[in-house]
C-alpha cells in the first residue's frame, strides 16, 4: 500500500511540474523556439502572394505590353508556327508547358487576344465584343499567328530566355516587340493592392506618334475604341490615375417614334445596353414601347418610343439614365523593374 501511494504522489508531482513549465498562453517553454509570429507570416507569405499576382498574372510589362499568360500563348504559337491553322485546344495544351494554370484561363486569354484582331489570324466562332456572345469551344475554333504578329513580335537573337516553371523548356522574359502593342491593344487587370486599365488606341495614330517620338517632336495621343461611339477626352490626363473619359453611344433618329443605336460605348455590349434601357423604363426614367436587337456585323438596337414622347428629349434621357453613356477611369500601371527590385521596395514599405 505504501508503494502504491508513493507512485501516485510521483505522478501528481510530474503533472504539476508539467503545468508549471507552460507560460500563460498554454505553450510549453520548450516549444517557444518553434513559434512563428503572425506578423512575420504576414510579411513573408502575403508579400510572396502579392508579388506573384502582380508580376505573374495581372499586370503587363512595359517592354512588350503583355501579361505572362499572353506572352506564353504567343510564344507557344511561334513554337508551333508552320503557316497552317491549329486547333485552339492544341495550342492551349502546348501553352501549359509554360503556364502552370488551368486550360480555361489560357483559352479565355487567347480569345481576348483574337478579338482584338491584331496578332492572331482566327477561324471559326470567336465570339463578339459587340453583343457579348462567347466563343465556341476550343476544339471547334482554329488559330495561327497573323503576318503582323510574326513580323513584329519575335526575334530569337535579341530575346532573353528563362527556364520554364519545371525547367524542361525555355520561355522569353519579354518579347522584343517593334510596335507599341500595349497602347494598341489596351489591357485591364486587377492584382493585389493595385489595378491596371490602359485604354486601346488607334493603329495609325500610334505609328504617327512613334515617328514623332523618333524625330523628337511633340504629339497628342488619345484613346480610340473598337466599338466606336463618341468620346470626351478632355480629362483623359494621358491615361494616368485620376483621369476620366466619357464615352457615348452613337444614336440616330430614324423618325419621330424610333431611335437607332449604331455604336455602343467601350465595355458595353448590346445585351447590357438593352437591359439598362429596360430597367430605366421600369423606373419611369424613360418611356419606350419596346427594344429590338438587330445586331449582326454592325450594331443596330432599335428603340421604339411611347406615344407623345419627344425623340430629342428621349435622346438626352438615354444618355442620362442608361448605359448609352459611361465614364471610364484609366489607370496606367505597368511592370518597370524585375522581381528583386519589386520585392525589396515592398519589404521597405512593410517595415515602415
Amino acid at each position: 500500500m505504501i508503494d502504491n501511494d508513493e507512485n501516485v504522489m510521483d505522478e501528481n508531482e510530474q503533472e504539476n511540474e508539467h503545468e508549471l513549465s507552460k507560460d500563460d498562453s498554454g505553450i510549453e517553454s520548450g516549444e517557444m523556439d518553434r513559434v512563428v509570429r503572425v506578423q512575420g507570416m504576414y510579411n513573408e507569405y502575403f508579400l510572396d502572394y502579392a508579388s506573384y499576382v502582380i508580376l505573374e498574372r495581372a499586370v503587363p510589362h512595359q517592354y512588350d505590353g503583355l501579361k505572362p499568360v499572353q506572352r506564353r500563348i504567343l510564344h507557344s504559337l511561334d513554337e508551333m508556327h508552320d503557316g497552317r491553322y491549329h486547333k485552339v485546344a492544341n495550342v492551349i495544351g502546348n501553352t501549359m508547358k509554360f503556364h502552370p494554370h488551368g486550360d480555361a484561363s489560357i483559352g479565355d486569354a487567347m480569345v481576348q487576344i483574337g478579338q482584338k484582331d491584331l496578332l492572331l489570324d482566327c477561324q471559326g466562332n470567336w465570339g463578339n465584343i459587340l453583343t457579348g456572345d462567347r466563343a465556341a469551344a476550343p476544339r471547334y475554333i482554329e488559330v495561327r499567328l497573323s503576318k503582323f504578329g510574326t513580323e513584329v513580335l519575335f526575334n530569337h537573337k535579341t530575346t532573353k530566355w528563362l527556364a520554364s516553371y519545371d525547367g524542361r523548356n525555355k520561355e522569353p522574359e519579354t518579347e522584343p516587340v517593334k510596335f507599341p502593342l500595349l497602347l494598341a491593344q489596351g489591357v485591364e487587370g486587377i492584382a493585389v493592392g493595385l489595378a491596371c486599365k490602359i485604354l486601346p488606341h488607334n493603329f495609325i495614330e500610334l505609328i504617327d506618334a512613334s515617328i514623332a517620338t523618333l524625330e523628337g517632336k511633340r504629339f497628342t495621343l488619345v484613346p480610340d475604341f473598337p466599338t466606336g461611339g463618341m468620346a470626351d477626352v478632355e480629362l483623359y490626363n494621358d491615361g494616368l490615375r485620376g483621369g476620366r473619359v466619357r464615352v457615348r453611344a452613337r444614336i440616330d433618329k430614324l423618325d419621330n417614334k424610333t431611335l437607332v443605336v449604331k455604336e455602343v460605348p467601350f465595355g458595353v455590349t448590346t445585351s447590357s445596353l438593352i437591359d439598362s434601357i429596360l430597367k430605366a423604363n421600369e423606373k419611369g426614367k424613360i418611356k419606350v414601347k419596346k427594344v429590338e436587337d438587330n445586331t449582326a456585323k454592325d450594331v443596330e438596337v432599335v428603340v421604339h418610343l411611347a406615344n407623345n414622347v419627344s425623340p430629342d428629349k428621349m435622346l438626352d434621357a438615354l444618355y442620362a439614365f442608361t448605359d448609352c453613356e459611361v465614364s471610364i477611369a484609366p489607370n496606367a500601371c505597368v511592370i518597370l523593374d524585375d522581381f528583386k527590385d519589386f520585392r525589396r521596395a515592398n519589404e521597405i514599405s512593410f517595415r515602415s
